[in-house]
């Protein structure tokens, strides 16, 4: 699993294989359908699209399309790897029934065939590899999307951001991001780990992490964000002081670009919580282009939850959880 993050610079680099018309694909509005390691690229759509855009995005994670979103008649964008998951397959039936047009990014089962079925939009995703795994090849589909429509140039950028991570990633296991990585899982190591972004950028990248710590590491990690959680959750680090230091970790996920008074709050906040819990503040060493830091802060994070399942002795692969619950779905 090491050596898949080693590849995500690498996978928004790589050419896709696409239907002959995503090049004249376009929305007046958006919805984007997907779970999990490729629900998270219907993430970064949404996000790019609003650091640069006015146009309507909006992610759903579930089995059917919200009445709601129903009479703006979106482009619905159904996402998932194995092209097989079964809220997304349920999702894109609801779209059919409703009369919606869509595309589909997957690397093949159901969704591409459905795609061929109904004459629609395609992008295709390379096989082999678990749907968290696939980051970079999703990021760079989302992106073709985007830009198709907004005349955006994020496909470049991010082209260029792969050349930054293998950048970071020159000297291998002795690289600085590496040895960053492992520093952080050795912290993390034992505790649960709370993870605080600040910009939509951190949270959608606080999101990430958690779910390559539960995923990778098997280990439990919660997320929340500033200024939300000072107006709630700051309260549950005041009882059980010592149970918090021995027990938690919190990780503040940081951004050259956060707001002034965010950044004052992140101060504040570890002044107020720092002798009740230990309080890491990850900061990207880019500082300019916001894709870059993206890309930085998740390739951070995908190493910290495989060395964290290193030290844990965890099998990052290992999904058997998962896989029993979809057999018990399917029982009669």
């Amino acid at each position: 699993m090491t050596n898949i993050a080693y590849e995500l610079g690498n996978q928004v680099q790589e050419k896709l294989e696409t239907s002959d018309g995503i090049n004249s694909i376009s929305y007046e509005s958006l919805l984007i359908m997907g779970m999990g390691g490729s629900g998270v690229s219907g993430d970064v759509l949404k996000l790019l699209s609003n650091l640069s855009t006015s146009t309507e995005v909006n992610v759903v994670k579930n089995y059917e399309i919200p009445t709601h979103l129903l009479e703006s008649k979106p482009l619905c964008l159904f996402i998932s790897y194995s092209g097989n998951t079964e809220e997304t397959i349920s999702a894109l039936n609801d779209a059919v029934k409703n009369e919606l047009n869509f595309a589909v990014i997957s690397s093949g089962g159901k969704l591409i065939q459905l795609a061929k079925e109904h004459g629609k939009e395609f992008i295709r995703i390379p096989t082999g590899l678990q749907p968290r795994a696939a980051f970079g090849y999703l990021a760079q589909a989302v992106c073709i999307v985007l830009d198709n429509n907004e005349k955006t140039d994020y496909s470049s950028q991010l082209h260029e951001s792969g050349k930054y991570l293998n950048e970071l990633l020159n000297k291998g296991e002795d690289s600085d991001i590496e040895n960053i990585a492992k520093s952080y899982a050795k912290e993390i190591m034992n505790k649960t780990c709370v993870i605080y972004g600040g910009t939509g950028l951190t949270e959608l990248v606080s999101s990430r992490w958690k779910t390559q710590i539960n995923e990778n590491a098997k280990a439990k990690a919660f997320i929340g964000s500033i200024p939300e959680v000072h107006h709630n959750e700051i309260l549950s680090w005041q009882a059980d002081e010592n149970g918090s230091k021995e027990n938690f970790i919190i990780i503040f996920l940081r951004s050259p670009h956060e707001h002034a008074k965010v950044k004052k709050r992140f101060e504040l906040t570890e002044k107020l919580l720092g002798e009740k819990v230990k309080i890491l503040n990850v900061f990207p060493k880019e500082s300019d282009g916001k894709l870059k830091i993206l890309m930085e802060l998740v390739l951070l994070g995908d190493l910290l939850s495989i060395h964290l399942a290193e030290y844990l002795e965890m099998v990052p692969e290992d999904i058997d959880t998962i896989e029993e619950l979809k057999k018990l779905l399917e029982e009669k």
